[in-house]
């Protein structure tokens, strides 16, 4: 025979299991990007932060956007990939389009501690030469110079 007592209602101190494995932010800053401090006042220094991929990659796009539109002043932005974990196609989109808006806006681009695993993955891409050439004035004057040996140029 069926029990008709009802379930016992929790206590609001009982914890609830199906939270245990939902991702608790440890600071408000925690996320795909950090904000550093600045290696001069006419830089924008900035970290990349676990994984730039799908899930985050506008997320990361808008941020850094956002900081350049911010500042009128600044000369260069510096990316530090040194927590990078991975890097999928749209995180690599991610840094094409920064590296193109920085260009466009004068503005210096840097790569800072790229870990093997994101040179491999601009190496293997065709882009790493492109994205570690700070500024537009540094690009090589003959593009030939830069052909890699497909000739398709880096």
């Amino acid at each position: 025979m069926a029990s008709s007592k009802a379930a016992a209602p929790r206590s609001p101190r009982t914890p609830d299991p199906r939270r245990w494995n939902r991702p608790v932010p440890i600071a408000p800053d925690a996320g795909p990007l950090r904000t550093l401090p600045p290696t001069d006042p006419h830089t924008l220094c900035m970290a990349l932060v676990g994984d730039l991929d799908y899930e985050v990659g506008d997320e990361v796009l808008h941020q850094v956007r956002r900081a350049l539109r911010a500042r009128e002043d600044l000369r260069e932005l510096r990316l530090d990939c040194r927590e990078l974990a991975t890097t999928d196609s749209t995180g690599l989109s991610v840094l094409l389009q920064l590296h193109r808006d920085a260009g466009r806006d004068g503005i210096g681009f840097h790569l800072d501690n790229v870990g093997p695993v994101l040179e491999r993955l601009l190496r293997v891409t065709g882009t790493y030469e492109h994205l570690r050439t700070g500024r537009p004035d540094e690009l090589p004057a003959d593009p030939e110079a830069t052909a890699g040996e497909s000739g398709a140029l880096l």
